[in-house]
């Protein structure tokens, strides 16, 4: 969890610094001494553990955004120890890096990953890298963090929204002042034609000190008066009809105009409008919350954007010395390769392994940064997407002797490059995640509400209930990479595009019985 610390100087209070929790785990004291370091600034709250045993108690009580943890210690290992952060609820989708100077066989990586780390880390490590891999965790952390902020002032704004409707449909009731009596907790005045007040409640006077037969327009804030005349005249003019407006009205004990919510419902006598009945709702609270959820909403879409721009450009920027990279093993293992022994010749399939990974990663990096940037909607045939992506994929199809089975499709008008990836994406999944059964995919379409919801069913291997939620996140793996290739973006990238257009996409799943992919498309975006 950030924690809020207030920063002073020369006695005058500045602005909150937000400090984000970091765990570092270590038995030695030099090796939390080199972490504390490279990680110590303002902006992070280091928390230090010699042991596993101690890790997990500061993981019962706080909130980290990434977890550094040395594999080698007594009593309990790092391998153990990240199995039960793994277990703990507040840590359980906490990123773990693995921090080492001797396991850096490729069995410890392998058990690293399984164990549940994100990154393994080898000593004597690169400060800037560190720093660099802690910043990206600390900025998913703290967005998540503003997405939560969120979704609290969400729910107090449809919370007072409610109280506002339960009171609106209390004052239908009312059609005479005599019902308007001190026991209403609002403001309630009576208007003559004329625009004078001829009754008001208690309420109003503690609020305005106004007393009737006065003209209560004088206590509207100067800004609104034109809005407010305006309205009085149109309902002047329909006046059988019920109308309401928001603006400020000032308060006699401290002169402060407040947001109300003004609703006018007229008195009818034999045909004639006699009077109005107004009542006045305090909405200042509301009005402000709203503003902040604004700046909130700007704030966040900025911050989503910059994000995007940085995955992009870093993921452009890493391709050109991953290439490199590339070149110079192919030379060093075609002219060499007699000269190597087996681990020599070992040591470079890793590098190799560990290159293309990396070129996979980035690949998909771009995919998902750049979708939705351009939104060229088109009428789409998606049998043509279909048999487009069937040509696409049918060597690894006939690989594993895939049979793929798909009805009649709509036309819809959609990103033709973004349908051609999302049903890619989805069919290489259930290749990918086969059982011993010769694989069997359908794909179906049906017509719901003001658009289209596909499926994608497969006899896979099947998903836990567990993770039918977290499979959409980025970085999401639900076995090691020795299992299962791949950088745990696919389905992320699958719902980036189907939210693109409008709809959601969901899981239905049977461990060794398969799984069925939802997703939505609305019409006419």
């Amino acid at each position: 969890m950030a924690e809020q610390i207030t920063d002073t100087k020369a006695g005058v209070e500045t602005q909150p610094l937000t400090r984000t929790n970091i765990l570092v785990v270590d038995d030695r004291p030099d090796g939390l001494l080199a972490l504390e370091a490279v990680l110590s600034c303002d902006r992070y709250n280091l928390f230090k553990a010699g042991s596993g045993q101690e890790a997990l108690q500061h993981a019962v009580f706080d909130d980290f955004a990434v977890i550094l943890l040395d594999v080698q210690m007594p009593e309990m290992d790092g391998f153990e120890t990240a199995k039960l952060l793994r277990e703990n609820y507040r840590s359980r989708d906490t990123p773990i890096i693995f921090v080492t100077a001797i396991n850096k066989e490729i069995r410890h990586i392998n058990q690293g990953y399984e164990s549940g780390a994100v990154d393994y880390i080898f000593k004597p490590f690169d400060p800037f890298v560190l720093k660099s891999k802690i910043n990206i965790f600390v900025d998913l952390f703290e967005k998540n963090l503003q997405i939560k902020r969120q979704a609290v002032l969400l729910r107090q704004i449809e919370s007072q929204e409610k109280e506002r409707q339960i009171f609106e449909l209390k004052q239908e009731s009312f059609r005479s002042y005599a019902h308007l009596a001190d026991a209403v907790p609002h403001s309630i005045i009576k208007i003559k034609p004329s625009g004078f007040v001829e009754y008001c409640n208690e309420r109003w006077l503690e609020y305005t000190g106004f007393k009737s037969d006065v003209d209560w327009k004088l206590l509207v804030h100067p800004k609104d008066r034109r809005k407010f005349l305006a309205f009085w005249l149109r309902m002047s003019r329909q006046n059988t009809q019920i109308g309401e407006i928001e603006m400020r009205l000032r308060s006699a004990r401290d002169g402060i105009y407040r947001w109300h919510l003004v609703r006018v419902v007229p008195e009818i006598k034999n045909g004639e409008n006699i009077s109005w009945i107004a009542s006045c709702t305090d909405i200042d609270k509301i009005k402000s919350t709203e503003e902040s959820f604004k700046v909130l909403t700007q704030e966040l879409n900025r911050s989503n954007k910059e994000l995007e721009e940085y995955a992009y450009v870093a993921s452009h920027d890493l391709k050109e010395p991953l290439h490199v990279v590339s070149s110079f093993v192919f030379l060093l293992e075609k002219r060499f390769q007699s000269q190597l022994d087996d681990r020599g010749r070992q040591y470079l399939k890793f590098i190799k392994e560990g290159v293309d990974q990396a070129q996979r990663l980035i690949k998909d990096l771009l995919e998902y940064s750049c979708i939705g940037k351009v939104k060229s909607f088109e009428m789409v045939d998606v049998s043509s997407v279909l048999t487009e992506v069937l040509a696409n994929l049918r060597m690894i199809i006939d690989e594993a002797g895939g049979a793929i089975q798909y009805g009649a499709m709509p036309v819809l008008k959609t990103n033709h490059l973004e349908m051609v990836q999302l049903f890619q994406n989805l069919i290489v999944n259930a290749v990918k995640y086969r059982s011993q059964r010769p694989l069997e995919i359908q794909i179906a379409a049906r017509s719901e509400g003001n658009g289209w919801v596909f499926s994608v069913r497969d006899n896979g291997i099947g998903i836990d209930s567990r993770f039918k939620e977290r499979i959409f996140d980025m970085f999401q793996r639900l076995h090691g990479k020795s299992e299962y290739s791949g950088t745990g973006i696919g389905l992320a990238i699958c719902k980036k595009i189907v939210e693109n257009h409008g709809g959601k996409i969901w899981v239905d799943s049977t461990v060794d019985e398969g799984t069925t992919f939802h997703f939505s498309v609305k019409e006419g975006i």
